[in-house]
């Protein structure tokens, strides 16, 4: 336990001296390299983006500004996941994932400085890395957004947010969807109901019942007898004419046809 403690003491000692001997010259050293190589293959990139690229309609409206793009985000993300691995990836698979990453995006970076060197000796771009500077290059535009997209999911931060959300949208998913089982129960269930005998029986009475209500209300509102309600409606209509009868539609028909006959002879 002794040689234990004595051992601990003494790693603390070492690694207290580590921190304070020379720790950030070596870092300052490294970010200079860094920065060295990000300059220079930068440079390479632009120069091999602008060649490839000066010759595509695609581009020629905007080639100074496109021809930007594919050295910004590839020589941004070659710094962002040095320092991610450094300082803010605390994911095991974000990580890993982001060791991977930097592979491929520095060798990019050295299979463009290599492209624009044989360029530059041949005089002319061969139709291999034509085809790359317009088709394949550009893609970056894409990819490292999509990356850097990737990696914020797997920081555990993010999954611990994204897991939330998704049982909070299950759980709503499954509560809308009892909501609307139990209403169709309902309306199934108030359907049958109405069209039952009980039911129909009960509306039939009620329906008479409010019937005879309404008359009763209307009868009462009424004050006159009968009688009365006749002599003011003799009175407003006028009193019924008999039908006159002259001597013509008074003689019957056997006498006029007799008479006709007499005249005749």
């Amino acid at each position: 336990m002794k040689d234990f403690e004595r051992y601990k003491r003494r790693a603390e000692r070492i690694t207290a001296a580590s921190e304070h001997s020379g720790n950030g010259l070596g870092h300052t050293i490294a970010w200079v390299m860094i920065l060295i190589g990000v300059v220079v293959t930068g440079l390479q990139t632009h120069a091999l983006a602008l060649k490839g690229m000066s010759g595509s309609l695609l581009y020629a409206s905007w080639l100074e500004i496109a021809s930007w793009f594919p050295v910004v985000l590839l020589e941004g993300t070659a710094i962002g996941l040095i320092i991610g691995r450094l300082y803010t990836f605390k994911g095991t698979e974000q990580r890993r994932r982001g060791h991977t990453a930097s592979f491929i995006v520095w060798g990019s970076l050295a299979f463009n400085t290599i492209a624009q060197f044989a360029y530059s000796a041949g005089g002319e771009l061969p139709e291999l890395l034509v085809n790359y500077t317009r088709y394949v290059l550009p893609l970056c535009i894409v990819c490292v957004p999509y990356l850097w997209k990737w990696l914020l999911d797997l920081h555990p931060d993010s999954q611990e947010r994204i897991a939330t959300l998704e049982v909070e949208a299950e759980y709503n998913a499954q509560w809308r969807q009892i909501q609307r089982e139990q209403n169709r129960q309902v309306v199934h269930a108030f359907r049958q109901g109405m069209n039952s005998p009980r039911v129909r029986e009960a509306i039939s009475g009620l329906t008479e019942k409010a019937a005879i209500q309404s008359a009763i209300h209307i009868i009462g509102a009424i004050d006159s007898t009968v009688d009365e309600l006749q002599a003011e409606y003799n009175q407003v209509a006028g009193a019924p004419r008999r039908p006159v009868l002259t001597p013509a539609t008074t003689t019957p028909n056997w006498k006029r046809g007799n008479g006709a006959a007499g005249v005749l002879d």
